[in-house]
């Protein structure tokens, strides 16, 4: 009856405010954040399994307006850590011989204290008292509560939040495991091993205690840190560190705030808290870039295009209309878009995300809120940050932006070779006349030839473009 007594008010508030944004209706932004506060204070004291839910929400722009992300944020920081005594009982059940000192860290599902081990300092990272039990206690009672949902909120609404719990009591428990986790820590390690970073070597993990050596260092955008160092070049250094694995790889840190980060006294970044993980396939990677090249240009119809093929559109939705609602809102942004930054493009995502039929699928929401978050840190390191440009200066150091015109250059095609597929099938005597099309699209295959034996690139794509032409002008 708590969870509901709790939240009924603020689910039942942000019902009318949902409503009205859909609606059009302009709405007083002191009252949305009010509303956004009394929310978060909300999970903040229902515990640890709704903070945690909360950090997740605080990156679906599908399911939430933006005071309310942002406000969500605070979950990242705003967390008690457990008594001492309770977080004893818990260690010295699974690690013999150890002292636990001072917390260091607290988090929605665990913390870090210092401690001696084997004569050696060392940090401890352990699960809060009973967590387990409580997740799944709470996670039954969402469940159950869930169906009761569709008497308030409109059927995106609910299917984007019915995803969000599944995921969440599925993947919420392997970040209890700290033997996952030094498992992630070991796989991380390795995409960054030509970097020169630190991070802690394990020396004991347990599914509720891991024990790492202790580094000492100044957290990332302390004072001790950002007075012997250039803030600018410290910035580009942490944004490559995470984004690296993520263009590059198959799995990345996805927690990058503050806190995960710090500085040796020799100027070497050490990483923390491999807990929480993201994956990506190369596909999913690739359309990511173009979608963020397409956005800078204004192109609306390439971005419906890609959010399609990355399942963020709707069964239902009219393409049409999405395209010309993301030209309505491109042509508002404030800036010119070649000069747009995450936090507009993270704006502008979040707005259409929740007024338009889309949906944050599973393989994007890692990388959002690991984006969101990083960026947010860079610029605590440097006010002057831009995500786009450093990104789009990585995507280029990486040579990313030939795959991406590449793999642009076969959409073209197999759009066209499909037109040119349907041609071929015989019609009607009365309507029937032949096509001269296969000459394009004969050109158009040939530039990949041409690509794969020359591989020059820029020809490959001036054949292509010749290929088109043809296709476009014969009858």
């Amino acid at each position: 009856m708590t969870i509901v007594r709790t939240l009924a008010p603020r689910i039942i508030k942000y019902r009318n405010i949902r409503e009205r944004i859909l609606k059009g209706e302009e709405i007083d932004q002191k009252e949305l954040q009010k509303e956004a506060k009394l929310f978060t204070d909300a999970l903040i004291y229902l515990g640890p399994t709704f903070i945690k839910f909360g950090q997740i929400l605080s990156v679906r722009g599908d399911i939430l307006p933006e005071a309310y992300l942002n406000e969500l944020q605070r979950l990242q920081d705003e967390v008690p850590p457990a008594p001492k005594e309770e977080i004893l009982k818990i260690v010295t059940k699974y690690v013999n011989n150890i002292e636990v000192g001072d917390v260091i860290a607290a988090a929605s599902l665990g913390q870090v204290h210092i401690g001696k081990y084997e004569g050696k300092e060392v940090a401890i990272k352990v699960n809060r008292p009973n967590v387990e039990e409580i997740l799944r206690t709470d996670i039954k009672i969402m469940k159950r509560l869930l169906p009761y949902l569709r008497l308030l909120f409109d059927s995106s609404f609910l299917e984007s939040i019915k995803i969000v719990v599944d995921l969440f009591s599925k993947r919420v428990f392997d970040e209890l495991d700290y033997t996952k986790e030094a498992q992630n820590l070991e796989k991380i390690k390795d995409e960054l091993k030509d970097f020169d970073i630190v991070i802690p070597r394990v020396i004991k993990a347990t599914k509720q205690v891991m024990i790492m050596e202790y580094i000492r260092g100044y957290k990332i955008t302390s004072e001790d840190a950002l007075k012997t160092v250039d803030r600018r070049m410290l910035s580009w250094r942490v944004f490559k560190t995470f984004m690296y694995p993520l263009l590059t790889g198959r799995i990345f840190h996805a927690d990058p705030h503050p806190g995960n980060i710090s500085l040796t006294n020799d100027g070497r970044l050490i990483l923390y808290d491999f807990g929480m993980i993201g994956r990506i396939d190369p596909e999913t990677r690739v359309k990511l870039i173009r979608l963020y090249l397409s956005l800078s240009r204004g192109d609306a119809i390439m971005v419906v295009s890609l959010l399609d093929q990355l399942g963020a559109v709707q069964p239902f939705a009219d393409r049409k209309v999405l395209i010309k609602g993301f030209q309505l809102l491109i042509e508002s942004a404030r800036r010119e878009l070649e000069e747009i930054e995450l936090q507009d493009f993270n704006k502008l995502a979040s707005e259409a995300f929740y007024k338009f039929p889309l949906r944050l699928p599973e393989r994007l929401a890692a990388y959002l809120r690991m984006s969101a978050v990083l960026e947010g840190t860079c610029k605590l390191i440097d006010p002057d940050f831009d995500f786009i440009d450093n990104l789009i200066r990585l995507i280029q150091d990486l040579g990313l932006t030939r795959v991406a015109l590449l793999d642009e250059a076969k959409d073209y095609y197999t759009v066209f070779s499909n037109k040119i597929k349907m041609e071929l099938i015989p019609q009607s005597e009365k309507t029937k006349k032949r096509s001269k099309k296969w000459i394009g699209s004969a050109i158009i295959a040939a530039s990949i030839i041409a690509y794969v034996l020359l591989g020059n690139f820029y020809i490959a794509i001036l054949i292509a473009i010749f290929g088109l032409s043809i296709t476009l002008s014969l009858p």
